[in-house]
């Protein structure tokens, strides 16, 4: 028997995956928020409507993986990249978010009639906002100089809300924290005991070990099963010394978050196991934990909407003036939720923290938001589809140990003496099969290049001109021991074609041109294969 319910529970994880994911692309799609598709076909096919499918043990399972992984990634990409001069949004974050609750849990204690316990994780779910969600909106929209400007305080002020949140429920959702002052005491501490140690292997032991892993073993696989093997540990000892493993993993994913950008491979491929696999389930699994709706259950969670929407536009309207934001589209941002709050309302039901009930209305008010925060946030503004991620960051990860005097050494040298004539450089063309010239005088240093195309045009006035009396094009520049990362980024400012390598005298030891670098990357993965 125990045979046939793993089948029956693989095959149940093979339908969320499919469903899930289908129900994403369709809302996607049709312009509205993916994860919604996922989370109705879960309530339609689940105990709420259809009673097709239930939440078994196998879904469980890979439902609180998901919420790990999910909860990482949002660590990772909801980070800014700096904080420093938006303390006001900090403030104006903490403010927003503790103003909200307040109001949300007297609203949910006095009218809901729920017990503290309830009203505050309700309080806490919908006080706060998913800044991954709202990430993808600002992505999505374009806006005047000045309204992408607002976006970076707007974000960072929507990024302290999120974690607000997180540390919140962290604390309420250990027993000992609430039980007694003594016993919340040693809670915090322990707390920030942990936070210290998952900060400490973020920003310190992360690199180096992922850096030596991938030295030694070769394989970016190797170093991938590290990072997930990782976060499963930090969520297993989280746990064990009774800290929440989602909370963990998502200070973990903050932590580690500059070193898993700067590794190009390692974010894709965390983004494929995350959200190609465990979202679509993560996403139906939460509507398969609801409860029968009915016309009560659905007036009970436009009204707890109702009080998350009020909440946040008088926090809006208290808080904006104070970064200079308009408090409407700052509503609408604070509005965005969907990801970090279904975790945790699934966290709180599992550890029995709310009821059934409580869970379904407040998914209601999540998933309704999820909608209205997105479409209200984007009105007036251009809408674009996402950007993918550029090949140029895998291309920059394969060149972070490469010098540019390295990478020119494994390329062709496109250059001639200003001395030659022009059937010289033709000539030269043809042979180095290049489109472009590096011109140097008579000690090597580069005075500009000449491309093929004025080359022809100029061959009619003579192929015996020298190419000291040609009008040549600035040629960039770079060091020799300068990192061949910089060489990308003077390609993508000055937009030439070739770029001159010299020493510290200026002498010319070599040229890049931007077509070679792609040669370069495909030797190297080709020496790399046969030497594993």
């Amino acid at each position: 028997m125990a045979y046939y319910g793993a089948l029956f529970g693989i095959l149940e994880l093979s339908i969320l995956l499919i469903i899930g994911k289908l129900g994403e692309e369709t809302f996607s799609k049709m312009g509205l928020i993916p994860f919604v598709g996922a989370i109705i076909l879960g309530i339609i096919m689940g105990p709420g409507v259809m009673s097709l499918m239930v939440s078994s043990p196998y879904v469980e399972e890979f439902t609180s993986l998901g919420i790990v992984f999910i909860l990482f990634m949002a660590g990772v990409e909801d980070k800014p990249t700096r904080v420093l001069g938006f303390r006001k949004s900090i403030a104006a974050g903490v403010i927003a978010f503790s103003l909200s609750f307040v109001l949300l849990i007297v609203a949910f204690a006095l009218v809901f009639h729920l017990h503290l316990l309830q009203a505050s994780v309700m309080a806490i779910v919908l006080a706060m906002v998913s800044a991954g969600p709202f990430s993808r909106t600002v992505q999505e929209t374009h806006g005047n100089q000045e309204q992408a400007s607002r976006t970076s305080y707007l974000f960072i002020e929507v990024m302290t809300m999120e974690i607000s949140a997180v540390l919140l429920f962290g604390f309420i959702s250990s027993p000992s924290s609430l039980s007694s002052a003594p016993s919340a005491v040693v809670y915090t501490a322990k707390m920030a005991s942990v936070i210290l140690g998952i900060m400490a292997f973020g920003l310190f032991l992360a690199k180096p070990l992922i850096t030596n892993l991938e030295g030694y073993l070769r394989t970016r696989e190797a170093s991938f099963s590290v990072v997930v093997g990782i976060i499963l540990a930090f969520g297993f000892l989280a746990q064990y010394v009774g800290f929440n493993s989602a909370i963990a993993a998502f200070l973990l994913g903050a932590f580690m978050s500059d070193e898993i950008k700067d590794n190009a491979y390692m974010l894709e491929k965390l983004r494929a196991l995350t959200y190609g696999f465990f979202e679509p389930m993560f996403f139906m699994g939460l509507g398969l934990y609801f409860t029968k709706l009915t016309p009560s259950l659905l007036i009970l969670g436009m009204a707890a909407l109702a009080s998350a929407l009020a909440a946040k536009l008088v926090s809006s309207y208290f808080i904006s003036p104070r970064i200079g934001a308009d408090p409407i589209r700052n509503f609408f941002a604070m509005s965005h939720e969907g990801g970090v709050d279904g975790a945790i309302l699934l966290t709180a039901l599992s550890m029995s923290l709310i009821s059934p009930s409580v869970y379904s209305l407040s998914m209601i008010a999540v998933t309704a938001l999820a909608i209205i925060g997105p479409l209200g946030y984007q009105r007036g503004l251009q809408v674009q589809s996402p950007k993918q991620t550029p090949s140029i960051k895998f291309v920059r990860y394969e060149l972070r140990n490469v010098t540019a005097g390295q990478l020119a050494n494994t390329l062709s040298t496109v250059s001639i003496s200003a001395n030659s004539t022009l059937a010289d450089a033709v000539y030269a063309i043809e042979q180095l099969h290049t489109r472009v010239l590096i011109v140097v005088d008579d000690e090597d240093r580069p005075l500009g290049y000449v491309n093929d195309h004025e080359l022809l045009k100029m061959l009619e006035g003579g192929k015996n001109l020298k190419l000291s009396y040609v009008k040549l094009h600035e040629v960039p520049k770079i060091s020799e021991s300068a990192k061949a990362q910089e060489v990308l980024d003077m390609f993508e400012k000055d937009e030439k074609p070739v770029v001159a390598v010299v020493d510290s005298e200026g002498r010319l030891v070599g040229s890049i041109l931007e077509r070679e670098v792609l040669r370069y990357l495909l030797s190297e993965s080709r020496q790399n294969t046969e030497s594993t």
